[in-house]
């Protein structure tokens, strides 16, 4: 009886393509869990477990196999959003250069590494473009991806700081919070992307309003901001206060209220700097030059690391300027390429000399103008009417500062490069008017 029943049953497309989407954007989180803190997952067990988690060989070929699910998906649908040409420009250029500089390293530059795994870095850098970048926001409308992504990213942060109490031993390396996860940058960016997910909750359909759900919205937002300042992280920190500035003046509303909770935050705002403004600018100085530490982090002169990171990164683009190091140049060594060797080292800090240390001067010159787009993206995201979009808009102004100082993100490993190229994919198309970005 059960199997006439499951024969009857008629197969959901469109269900079973959004919630394959689903899973691979809550992949970006789940691979880089850590479950340590259980005291019965071992450190390593390949193919499947790395550092407690997830292993890295399970969670590509996990993207991979939905991946060509949903390029089988993509190609077959018969309608898809409209696609900004700019867009589609940067995307295709961004393949021909890699593909072409990938080739040249191979021949030339990189002749004693393996081919193979120098093509696998080429695919995984296709692949998280495509997939993020393309498929997903193609299939998955904007509404439902910014209402899982919140409520499961948020869980993850929530349920790290409920844990902390209990196992604190395990939640913090090298005085900074890292939570459920396996490391420091991944608790950055969780924290930092919940709160961001979740700000316009404050905003309830465009109004701040005093009620009581509302300000249970606003209690959860600063235990999540909690979050963020625990891991100790000053660009994570600037990148929520931007966030805040800018959905303050983005969900705007004709109702007294919020004019008057507009009127107090700016006014909060010039009281401070006319207050205490010095001090603080004082203190942030003296923060950045390494005179004083911040929360439980050392003391670190910020300014001149930075500049140390891209001077030594600058030095690895000058020995292959027209060709670049490659995709996997932070994984490489003398033996070889090692997928579980990343060398945080060799990062220069800097978007524009990252993507010339990677392939070439082809490669810092599309940097350039891929910036400029992003900024264009954002304004054109601001404007939009639907919520949602704005909301995209917003998460990638509040992250506009930090890709400066930061790499290229075309890993499909990564956590931040996988949501970057989701919120550059939604931004890219037209999406009809939303109301709703708070269930």
């Amino acid at each position: 009886m059960a199997l006439s029943r499951f024969k009857k049953m008629k197969f959901n497309k469109r269900n079973f393509t959004e919630g394959l989407c689903l899973f691979l954007i809550a992949m970006m989180f789940i691979s880089k869990i850590s479950l340590k803190w259980t005291g019965v997952v071992p450190r390593t067990l390949t193919p499947f477990i790395f550092q407690h988690g997830l292993h890295p060989y399970m969670n590509f070929g996990i993207n991979f196999l939905g991946g060509f699910v949903l390029l089988y998906i993509y190609f077959r649908k018969k309608e898809r959003p409209k696609v900004s040409p700019t867009y589609k420009f940067l995307i295709f250029s961004m393949i021909g250069i890699l593909s072409i500089q990938t080739l040249f390293q191979i021949a030339v530059v990189n002749i004693t590494y393996s081919m193979t795994m120098q093509l696998g870095g080429l695919i995984m850098a296709i692949a998280v473009t495509t997939i993020y970048g393309v498929f997903i926001p193609a299939l998955l409308p904007i509404d439902r991806m910014v209402h899982f992504t919140k409520r499961f990213v948020v869980i993850l942060v929530f349920a790290s700081l409920i844990l902390l109490p209990v196992l604190s031993p395990f939640m913090f390396r090298g005085g900074r919070f890292i939570g459920v996860f396996k490391h420091i940058p991944h608790m950055v960016s969780a924290s930092t992307f919940a709160f961001i997910y979740f700000l316009p909750s404050v905003f309830n359909y465009r109004s701040f309003t005093w009620k009581k759900n509302n300000i249970l919205n606003i209690l959860a937002l600063i235990l999540i901001f909690f979050a963020v300042i625990l891991t100790a992280t000053k660009a994570a920190l600037i990148t929520c206060l931007i966030a805040v500035v800018g959905a303050i003046l983005i969900y705007g509303s004709k109702k007294k209220s919020v004019r008057m909770f507009k009127f107090f935050f700016i006014g909060s705002i010039l009281t401070f700097i006319i207050t205490v403004g010095p001090s603080v600018a004082n203190f942030a100085y003296d923060v950045a030059t390494g005179q004083k530490g911040f929360g439980m982090r050392p003391a670190q002169d910020g300014i001149e690391s930075r500049m140390e990171e891209i001077h030594r990164g600058w030095g690895l683009f000058q020995e292959s300027p027209a060709f670049g190091r490659g995709i996997l140049y932070k994984f490489m060594n003398a033996e070889g390429v090692d997928v579980g060797g990343y060398n945080s080292f060799k990062d220069p800090h800097n978007l524009f000399v990252s993507a010339g240390v990677i392939a070439g001067w082809p490669f810092m010159i599309f940097s350039v103008f891929a910036y400029l787009a992003m900024v264009g993206g954002t304004i054109k995201g601001l404007a939009s009417k639907n919520l949602n979009h704005q909301m995209m808009a917003l998460f990638l102004l509040s992250h506009l500062p930090v890709f400066l100082i930061y790499h290229v993100h075309i890993s499909l490993g990564g956590m931040g490069d996988r949501m970057y190229w989701l919120v550059f994919g939604y931004l890219a198309l037209n999406h009809k008017k939303s109301t709703d970005i708070t269930t």
